[in-house]
């Protein structure tokens, strides 16, 4: 390791101790419900996913971690592509999904992750499991994508379209939704209704969609930019935009002055929404009513998993998993 390499190593390594650091005691002096739990080796983190309050996972183009209700572990390394999402269903059905000229789909049976699907997709991005035999995967390629569907025993290609996907959720074997961009522009939530996919909401124009999350088929909530610009002290960005479907129609609910990425929704009086750009990572809380700015994190943050009212944990693009522990 030459010198550079080593001081830079050592810097960066400072730098996020320090920023940690700063988010703890913001946190502390802020009186709130969240901290920072535990700083991963990784430059960033990209998704997060939790079966139930002891078994949780999170990725991001490296290592799988493991949280089983006591710390934080890497669970697996050298798994190529390295895995970029992860969704669980439960402790013993665990997906995740990569790619590097090939779509991969890794499969946790709850002791030894192990390739289960491959795809002749440039990458594959996305993954959401409903259950131990129903999960769905999107393979990414330019200016298309295709989504998979798992039954149980086996993947098949169930549909595809020109679309960019950016995040997918399900709640059941019968509902399932996906936010997606067309290549033209225009940014849309789909959704699966029995068997087939359809367009259920186009947002107005110069809003986009990122993030996607459902407690129940009649609370879904999708998460983006809000198409407007808001000024702030690192200068002038998108606010974010904050959807929500109550089985009937769709309408936006919120706006933020950042832009969120994610939404994890536990019931529907307890949902999540995260993002943030920088060295900036808000996350709201709304109880089905209002939205609050319920914590300020030191870093953006990329994905946010709810497995119940009690406890949620959030990922950032320095490493950083927070986790909301009210009862601190």
């Amino acid at each position: 390791m030459n010198e550079f390499v080593r001081r830079h190593s050592i810097l960066q390594t400072t730098v996020l101790v320090l920023l940690a650091a700063c988010a703890l005691l913001a946190a502390s002096c802020g009186r709130s419900p969240w901290t920072i739990q535990w700083q991963a080796e990784s430059a960033s983190l990209l998704s997060t996913s939790a079966a139930d309050p002891e078994h949780v996972w999170a990725a991001g183009g490296g290592p799988v971690y493991f949280f089983d209700g006591v710390s934080w572990r890497k669970q697996v390394e050298g798994l190529s592509p390295e895995p970029l999402d992860v969704s669980a269903a439960d402790p013993a059905h665990v997906w995740a999904v990569g790619g590097d000229g090939s779509g991969v789909v890794y499969f946790f049976d709850g002791t030894d992750w192990n390739r289960q699907f491959e795809t002749a997709d440039s990458s594959m991005s996305c993954v959401a499991a409903a259950d131990a035999t129903h999960a769905w995967a999107v393979g990414a390629n330019e200016g298309a994508s295709n989504i998979y569907s798992f039954d149980g025993n086996s993947w098949s290609l169930m549909y595809s379209a020109p679309l960019h996907v950016q995040d997918m959720t399900a709640t059941d074997a019968q509902h399932a939704w996906f936010v997606a961009e067309a290549p033209g522009g225009g940014s849309a939530v789909y959704s699966l209704e029995g068997a087939s996919w359809s367009k259920a909401y186009q947002t107005p124009e110069g809003e986009v969609l990122f993030g996607v999350d459902a407690s129940d088929p009649a609370h879904v909530w999708a998460v983006g930019t809000g198409g407007s610009e808001v000024s702030s002290g690192e200068g002038t960005g998108s606010g974010g935009g904050v959807f929500f479907f109550d089985g009937k129609r769709w309408d936006r609910r919120f706006l933020t002055a950042e832009e969120l990425h994610r939404v994890a929704a536990a019931d529907a009086g307890h949902t999540w929404f995260a993002g943030g750009i920088g060295l900036k990572g808000p996350i709201y809380f709304c109880d089905g009513r209002t939205l609050v700015r319920q914590y300020q994190s030191a870093e953006a943050l990329f994905d946010i998993t709810a497995p119940d009212a009690d406890h949620a944990w959030a990922v950032g693009g320095l490493g950083g998993v927070f986790i909301y522990d009210p009862g601190r």
